[in-house]
């Protein structure tokens, strides 16, 4: 009898995930990453509003693809990136997008990186633009309101059970973030003591409301990226890593070389590394007539050409590179926008043409491409 009761228990048990299986597309859902293993990760901040204008990608058999989120994590991606603007007018990249997509990314069993841009529109090295809510504030004021946005955003994607795995303090920080006030570089002078003011203010509201998610700063290219890591750890900068933007057309196509970059940065500094941003083409053919970041064979990195093959060996490339670093101290990669594909579904929208129809994950077929045998796990 008891030997009967095991086996019913262990039958049902195998329905149960069958039909779980059922549930969620078919789709076998990866696990996060475990001790020793990478995050394989996608900026998908795109992904809502194509889906909105009825972008339909296919998988790499040419079927439609139904959950993308769920499609996606089957195929070994296991972390995705989602950026949050504070008050944008036209509703993109704002909170309640976010909190939206953070379900459905948790429910594809992927962890979740929140990349606050601490501004109204984009935010790189070249512009910090203070949101609107936040002008005229002096800078004690401006710590006080960066440290209490985030409380709220943290507490609010807690409180629906979507926390984030890693919070990114600022995007592409090289020259600091909001503007003026958070600035590092002014008039050939150089001044972190504000930039670390707001920083901290920041990650002393995460630390506070989610002590076990990982904190990261990012910084925009991986050779002149020791110095400015170097400054944070020397003030004490509590943060757990070193995310980095690659991209070879902007920061140096001679792989070897990022190559020593990195094992020389993880030497160096204490925390972990991640490339959080890359892409690389696969054709210098366009889709549309908006004009490509990526056109021409001098904006590649030698030896990996613009095809198919050349896309998937340049990110193998970044995965080993990353797996091979000094004390673990590589935790993985994130493709940005491998969705913003160029379309026509009647819309005029920014979203019908793309600067990066080259360079995403999709064909022009929005067809899935080779590169994203990469995302498995090994």
């Amino acid at each position: 009898m008891k030997k009967k009761l095991i086996y019913l228990l262990i039958l049902l048990l195998f329905i149960s995930c069958d039909s779980q299986n059922e549930d969620e597309g078919n789709y076998d859902l990866v696990n996060n990453p475990s001790e020793g293993s990478l995050y394989r990760g996608m900026d998908l901040s795109f992904l809502p509003e194509n889906e909105s204008l009825g972008v339909v990608f296919k998988d790499e058999n040419n079927q439609d693809i139904n959950d993308n989120y769920a499609y996606l994590s089957s195929r070994g991606v296991n972390l995705v990136r989602v950026r949050l603007w504070e008050n944008h007018l036209d509703q993109e990249y704002n909170l309640q997008n976010l909190k939206t997509q953070a379900l459905k990314i948790k429910a594809a069993g992927m962890d979740l990186l929140l990349d606050f841009h601490y501004s109204d529109t984009w935010a790189d090295p070249g512009r910090q633009n203070i949101p609107a809510a936040w002008q005229g504030l002096t800078i004690q004021e401006l710590s006080v309101a960066v440290n209490t946005y985030t409380n709220q955003v943290i507490n609010e994607l807690k409180n629906q059970g979507t926390a984030p795995d890693i919070v990114q303090i600022g995007n592409e920080t090289n020259n600091g973030l909001l503007w003026p006030l958070g600035k590092i570089y002014e008039n050939g002078n150089e001044d972190f003591d504000n930039y670390v003011q707001i920083t901290n203010a920041a990650i002393s509201a995460v630390r506070s409301t989610l002590p076990e998610a990982q904190i990261m700063i990012h910084h925009a290219g991986v050779s002149n990226a020791r110095y400015f890591f170097e400054q944070l750890n020397n003030r004490n900068v509590d943060f757990d890593t070193a995310g980095l933007s690659y991209y070879p057309w902007w920061h140096g196509s001679n792989v070897s070389t990022i190559e020593t970059d990195l094992n020389s940065l993880a030497i160096e500094i204490e925390q972990k590394i991640m490339i959080v941003e890359t892409a690389y083409p696969f054709t210098l053919n366009w889709n549309d007539n908006l004009n490509n970041i990526i056109g021409l064979n001098n904006q590649l990195a030698p030896n990996y050409s613009a095809s198919f093959s050349g896309q998937k060996d340049f990110l193998m490339k970044l995965k080993s590179m990353l797996k091979g670093l000094p004390d673990n101290k590589g935790i993985g990669f994130c493709y940005w926008a491998p969705d913003w594909v160029a379309h026509d579904q009647g819309d005029q929208s920014f979203m019908n043409g793309s600067s990066w129809e080259n360079l995403a994950l999709f064909d022009f077929d929005h067809k899935t491409t080779p590169a994203l045998e990469v995302f498995t796990e090994d």
